[in-house]
């Protein structure tokens, strides 16, 4: 029977994965642990007790067992589960004398759905209450006698309504802990009340989405760099100058060359005896804006987190190797994030995400004096916080570059 049971409940987890496109799997998690099933504190006759008596007396009337989960998030509040779960009942109640009554190891199975409702939402820690239903077999016992049949295997099973409260924490964007104390109430007397309470770790289905499956991975002028890493994205370059272009090739990059078409070493334009000088309608071709770099690019963080990997890093560098050539360098750093968690505590995330993008700057030497930094928190999404895409990519500094020679 318990090889039955066990089989039935890998079979249902297999196809929760199995049948449904990928997007459609980012809306499961898959959730196992421990649970706990009280018959004791349930109102009933000796030896049970009355309802909620000695209700946290974990020694002496619960039951430890195991179950799987997986549920179905349909918004941020509302989700539908389905639980398998598996007990050996020993633990039964008390006699009058308060002395421990116990049963032979009764194997136990629970099959249950549940509808559940969040309270909150945006914190790290989410109650939430939650009702259903579901159908649950008890071996039978001295206190639970249904069949008249002599056998090994007797099982007595009766239908439940169910109650429950619960609260869910996320450790990462993908993993968390659930906590859930629920009442199983059966109107078959030869099915005992009682209550369930479990405690596992979920983990979200689907594609990861890292920084680097969400990005989208562009080279606009196909010069080899990508557009995220590219201070010159729509004009192919070289990746000594952070993808911007040396036409005439006197290692001095377009945007900083006085003469970009003409190689030499003063200031990329030929000797002060050259005609250029002499020249004045010359001498206004190689005027240029104060301005010559003008750009925006974006860093992404982990779940939580405001430390910088090798991909901001990378992005970071080419910044601080094309500031070497330029007079002066100017940035604004914007930091943002998700919706998740509470919103002053994202307001300060975003404030250590701006300035550890600033220090990286200071640090490889950029004045800090030249460098501005401004946190928004939640308040200004770039994309769907609705969805596990979305969220990775407000996780964000966004730069504005101003070089100028």
């Amino acid at each position: 029977m318990k090889q039955f049971y066990y089989l039935i409940a890998f079979c249902v987890l297999v196809n929760l994965q199995n049948g449904y496109s990928q997007s459609e799997l980012s809306r499961w998690s898959f959730e196992a642990g421990v649970n706990y099933v009280n018959v004791y504190s349930v109102g009933e006759d000796t030896p049970q007790g009355e309802f909620f008596d000695e209700y946290f007396n974990i020694n002496d009337h619960w039951n430890l067992g195991t179950y799987f989960a997986g549920t179905r998030s349909f918004s941020d509040r509302l989700s539908l589960t389905a639980k398998v779960s598996f007990n050996e009942i020993s633990k039964w109640g008390e006699d009058g004398n308060d002395v421990s009554v116990f049963v032979d190891h009764l194997e136990y199975y629970g099959l249950d759905g549940m509808v559940n409702f969040k309270i909150l939402t945006k914190s790290k820690l989410k109650p939430y209450v939650a009702i259903g239903g579901g159908y649950t077999w008890i071996e039978e016992g001295p206190y639970n006698t249904y069949s008249t049949k002599e056998s090994d295997d007797d099982f007595v099973g009766a239908g439940t309504v169910n109650g429950a409260l619960g609260l869910t924490y996320d450790i990462t964007d993908r993993f968390g802990v659930n906590l859930q104390f629920a009442y199983k109430h059966s109107f078959k007397e030869y099915l005992t009340k009682h209550f369930q309470n479990s405690v596992g770790v979920y983990y979200n289905l689907g594609k990861s989405t890292s920084k680097e499956e969400t990005k989208e991975v562009l080279d606009t002028d196909n010069d080899g760099i990508e557009d995220a890493y590219d201070l010159c994205p729509e004009v192919a370059g070289k990746k000594e100058f952070a993808g911007c272009p040396d036409t005439d090739n006197d290692g001095i990059p377009d945007s900083l060359d006085k003469c970009p078409n003409e190689k030499n070493i003063d200031g990329g334009c030929p000797s002060s005896k050259s005609s250029i000088q002499e020249t004045p309608s010359n001498t206004n071709n190689i005027e240029k804006s104060p301005v010559v770099i003008d750009t925006q690019k974006t860093v992404y963080f982990e779940y939580n987190s405001a430390s910088l990997d090798n991909n901001a890093k990378g992005i970071l560098d080419a910044i601080i190797e094309m500031s070497k050539n330029a007079d002066t360098i100017t940035l604004k750093i914007d930091g943002h994030t998700d919706n998740t968690g509470e919103e002053t505590f994202n307001k300060s995330l975003s404030i250590n995400r701006a300035n550890n993008v600033k220090d990286y700057l200071v640090t490889h030497g950029i004045k800090s004096e030249n460098i501005t930094t401004n946190s928004f928190g939640e308040s200004q999404p770039s994309a769907d916080n609705s969805t596990e895409k979305g969220r990775a990519l407000n996780r964000r500094a966004k730069l504005t570059i101003k070089i100028f020679h």
